[in-house]
C-alpha cells in the first residue's frame, strides 16, 4: 500500500472516529440537561427502577414475573448503552489522535 492509499485508509478512520466522538459529544449535553436527568436519570433508572423491584416481591403470575424482568432487563441495557456510548467515544478519541499524528507523519515523509 502506497502512502496516498494510507492516507485515505486513514483519513476514512477519522471520520468514522469523528462520528463517534460526536455522539460522545451530544450524550454528555443530554446528560447535562434538566429534563433528561429528571426523566431518564431520576425517574427511569432510580425510580422506576425501584418501583419494578418492588413489585418483582408481589404474589404476580408468571406471565406478569416475566414482564417485568424484561422491563429491569431493558432499563440496564440502556444504561449500558449510554455508557458505551461514552467508552467508545473516548477510544475514538485517542484513535483519531493517533491517526492525525500517523496522516502527518506519511505526508511528512512523503514530501522528503
Amino acid at each position: 500500500m502506497n502512502t496516498e492509499e494510507q492516507v485515505e485508509v486513514l483519513e476514512a478512520n477519522m471520520v468514522e472516529s469523528r462520528h463517534f466522538v460526536d455522539v460522545k459529544n451530544s450524550m454528555i449535553k443530554l446528560q447535562k440537561n434538566k429534563d433528561f436527568k429528571k426523566v431518564v436519570i431520576e425517574y427511569y433508572f432510580k425510580e422506576e427502577a425501584a418501583r419494578l423491584v418492588m413489585a418483582k416481591s408481589s404474589s404476580l403470575t408468571e406471565e406478569q414475573q416475566v414482564v417485568i424482568d424484561k422491563m429491569i432487563y431493558g432499563i440496564g441495557s440502556l444504561a449500558k448503552f449510554f455508557d458505551s456510548v461514552l467508552a467508545r467515544g473516548v477510544q475514538s478519541e485517542q484513535q483519531l489522535a493517533e491517526d492525525e499524528e500517523t496522516k502527518a507523519l506519511l505526508i511528512q515523509e512523503g514530501l522528503a
